[in-house]
């Protein structure tokens, strides 16, 4: 397997430190006695923007091993409960961390990582087809993975290099992490057409961000509406980035107004604007609203991908066909994933979603064919581009002994605690913005005297908006 069907001589990177690193050179990691034995082994995959990080999930994929990208900084205790599900055979890791896994051999250490063996038994199964695991909860240490095949991963950056029209010429920056679908859809699109990568595990906020951004000659900045968000409060409009001619945003719903502002920008300044539309069990994306498009129908998002399908279809499985009529999305597509895993066990399964994808999303089809998002059909949030399970969360705060609902909209997680007192609010804040490594703004925490509940005794989700709004006032 090569890279993502990349041409090993022309695709580069060039790191914050000056540093360039061809393909090749990144790929030769592969041929290591020690990254031999990954071949068809599963392999945490622990990866920063740095070149040890890059180097070592390319290099695993080369190596036909079986990656598992997790956040670096996940906890320990959440990592002991993905090897006791999982048993994977390998860790490559930050040498920072090493100190955690003390006991585990060193088998090969390059770029500041290290290859661990973990000794477990190499008995499991793992299907042929299988070539990567994502998770769709970010750092939570849920163990629940996204299955992808090699054809789900070069369908999507085949169709992503072909919409956006890539070429050797286009500089992207790694703003978003290696462990996330969006992350590795710029990687592997532009990987796929032969161009440089700015390689940098710097956020916006740091001054040496942007010089990199210029010294680099960066072409093209994604992000999630959080990272749109802060570019406003940093005052983009006023930045001179003279090479930059494309900006594109996912990983959940982006205010039209903000779109729209952001899309007005880039016209006024010859700059490509894309709105997306994808999850992970799509490979990463799924739809695009063409940069023509962008201020008239901020919101919307747009059309499927090159070699993609939409549908819609109502509460009893029949397709809707006529436009303005609210219905799950459905996609079919290339890119569709195998199926999930939530336990070593289920590697051994072939593809079992069958290139169909029911999004859970309620979306509706305008006359010119573009989909727009209405809601969702499961109680899902999208914090800073990762999706989380609000009924997972519910639960573990349960396993605490709280009783508390769940709610918000993406980027805002809100948590409704009865008896919570405001010195209970803000211990359980501060654990779930260390568990899942999230800023403290995107978490309110209300204190209740009950939860509205329906005769059955159901949660009334819908009634806890008005019950913010009554604590709020």
């Amino acid at each position: 397997m090569d890279a993502i069907g990349a041409e090993e001589g022309r695709a580069l990177f060039h790191c914050d430190d000056g540093s360039q690193m061809a393909l090749g050179e990144v790929l030769a990691l592969a041929k290591n006695a020690a990254f031999a034995q990954t071949r068809r082994r599963v392999v945490f995959c622990f990866s920063e923007n740095d070149p040890g990080g890059l180097a070592g999930y390319l290099g695993l994929l080369k190596a036909e091993a079986v990656p598992a990208m997790l956040s670096p900084t996940l906890p320990l205790d959440a990592i002991g409960t993905l090897r006791k599900a999982y048993q994977p055979d390998f860790l490559w890791l930050p040498e920072k961390r090493l100190a955690e896994f003390e006991g585990l051999p060193i088998v090969h250490a390059q770029w500041g990582y290290a290859l661990l063996s973990t000794k477990a038994s190499s008995s499991k199964e793992i299907h042929a087809d299988l070539a990567l695991l994502l998770t769709t909860s970010g750092s939570t240490g849920s163990p629940k993975f996204v299955r992808l095949s090699h054809r789900n991963l070069l369908a999507n950056a085949e169709a992503i290099r072909t919409y956006l029209s890539l070429t050797p010429a286009d500089r992207p920056v790694t703003t978003l992490p290696l462990g996330y679908s969006y992350g590795l859809s710029v990687l592997h699109s532009h990987l796929l057409a032969g161009s440089t990568i700015a390689l940098t595990g710097r956020t916006f906020f740091d001054r040496g961000f942007w010089d990199f951004i210029n010294q680099a000659r960066v072409t093209s900045l994604a992000g999630v509406p959080y990272h749109y968000e802060m570019l406003k409060k940093l005052r983009f409009a006023k930045m001179d980035l003279p090479a930059l001619n494309t900006l594109t945003q996912a990983g959940g719903r982006m205010e039209p107004a903000l779109t729209r502002e952001f899309a007005q920008l880039c016209a006024a300044r010859n700059i490509r604007f894309f709105s997306m539309y994808g999850q992970t069990e799509a490979t990463a994306r799924m739809a695009y609203l063409a940069p023509e498009k962008a201020i008239e129908k901020a919101g919307s998002i747009g059309r499927a991908i090159p070699g993609g399908a939409f549908s819609l279809i109502d509460g009893d499985g029949l397709r809707i066909n006529s436009s303005g009529c609210a219905g799950e999305l459905v996609y079919e597509g290339a890119n569709v994933c195998l199926g999930y895993a939530e336990t070593a066990a289920d590697l051994a399964l072939g593809d079992v979603f069958g290139g169909v994808l029911r999004t859970g999303d309620l979306a509706m089809r305008d006359e010119d064919g573009d989909y727009t998002i209405v809601g969702r059909l499961k109680r899902f949030l999208k914090l800073f581009g990762y999706r989380v399970n609000l009924a997972d969360i519910e639960a573990s705060l349960a396993a605490e002994g709280h009783d508390a609902a769940c709610a918000g909209r993406d980027d805002l997680l809100e948590v409704y605690l009865v008896g919570g007192t405001a010195e209970g609010g803000k211990a359980v804040k501060s654990r779930l913005v260390l568990q899942m490594k999230i800023a403290p703004q995107a978490i309110k925490v209300f204190g209740v005297d009950a939860l509205p509940r329906s005769d059955a005794g159901k949660i009334r989700y819908g009634a806890l908006e008005t019950l913010a709004r009554e604590i709020l006032a």
